[in-house]
């Protein structure tokens, strides 16, 4: 049996939609049929060669929900059930999978970097890796509720929290990430900033319900006007680092979640002694946050935002993120 996966044949190459071979059941692994695949940055700088470690030929994607096909009683999973996934495996040994964190696991490994990933239309995931779902929920919102949703509640929890009426700024604000990580400071209780270059985008960014929107490159002078922020969530990178660092009060905080160059930032060490500022890095999620965003859900505190494209669409997927057409996510349907 063949199915459609978007395959990447070498670092640096672009990659194309492929008949491949449906995966075959084996130990330790359980088989799942795609429901949607959500499209990441992550796997444009994958296929651009910035992860040297990728594993070629390779099938990208890791934000994804599927129904599990096949009975795997051993591991408490029935043919039919929906579930969620965390993007990688882990050892589940180590000092970090002992203690929550499994996403600093050095022996982890990505789907659609290390293993074959998710834009396709069956993958083989590892029990670990899988969350039951007992609720009926959006596919859309399923395929990111690990790596966009529970990313950014990692982000924040590691960064010590947000607190009702904290303000919390966010950068890239019309993007996957961006949109989200207002939603979930919303749901936390605070008053949240947009920022966006574009007019046309800031009126798609109203969706997420902001309680300001800040159109512009040079943003951190209107921020100040509003008392500054507790924190930051940085999902762009070098192009907003200055400004975002700027727009923190003394004693904030800045969660830096995107890198959308991959080019160093020019940091000035004053902004951060001399303000007692802090700034966090944040890899991926963990199960106890990919419970967070289910929980959320529940509430009715979030929803996914974006646009549903094909899988066979991959390549228009890909030119609408890249030259920034995109809004939200872009979910790929198999």
């Amino acid at each position: 049996m063949y199915m459609k996966a978007v395959l990447l044949k070498s670092l640096g190459e672009r990659p194309s939609i492929t008949d491949v071979e449906e995966p075959i059941e084996r130990d330790g692994w359980i088989k799942l049929r795609i429901l949607r695949s959500a499209l990441c940055y992550r796997d444009i700088l994958t296929y651009k060669g910035m992860f040297p470690q990728a594993k070629t030929p390779l099938i990208l994607g890791h934000e994804f929900t599927g129904i599990v096909s096949g009975d795997y009683p051993e591991y408490g999973f029935s043919n039919g059930d929906q579930v969620l996934t965390l993007p990688y495996t882990y050892c589940g040994e180590c000092e970090y999978c002992l203690t929550g964190r499994e996403n600093l696991c050095r022996r982890r490994e990505w789907y659609g970097e290390h293993i074959h990933g998710s834009h396709t239309e069956y993958i083989l995931v590892k029990p670990q890796s899988i969350v039951k779902l007992d609720i009926n929920i959006d596919p859309n919102y399923a395929s990111i509720a690990s790596c966009v949703i529970g990313m950014i509640i990692n982000g924040i929890d590691n960064a010590g929290g947000v607190e009702e009426g904290d303000k919390v700024l966010v950068t890239g604000a019309s993007g996957g990430v961006g949109i989200h990580a207002l939603q979930i400071a919303k749901a936390y209780g605070a008053e949240t900033i947009a920022v966006t270059r574009s007019e046309e985008k800031a009126k798609f960014i109203e969706e997420a319900s902001p309680d300001h929107i800040i159109v512009g490159g040079e943003f951190a002078k209107e921020v100040k006007k509003l008392g500054g922020v507790d924190m930051v969530i940085e999902s762009v990178g070098e192009p907003t680092f200055n400004q975002s660092l700027r727009s923190l009060k003394w004693g904030g905080r800045m969660v830096v979640i995107g890198n959308v160059n991959v080019k160093n930032v020019d940091l000035q060490l004053g902004l951060i002694i001399l303000r007692q500022n802090s700034i966090y890095g944040t890899l991926s999620s963990t199960r106890k946050t990919l419970y967070k965003a289910i929980k959320l859900y529940r509430l009715g505190k979030l929803r996914a935002i974006g646009m549903e494209m094909k899988l066979t669409d991959f390549d228009k997927a890909v030119e609408k993120m890249e030259s920034g057409e995109s809004r939200g996510r872009i979910f790929l349907k198999p």
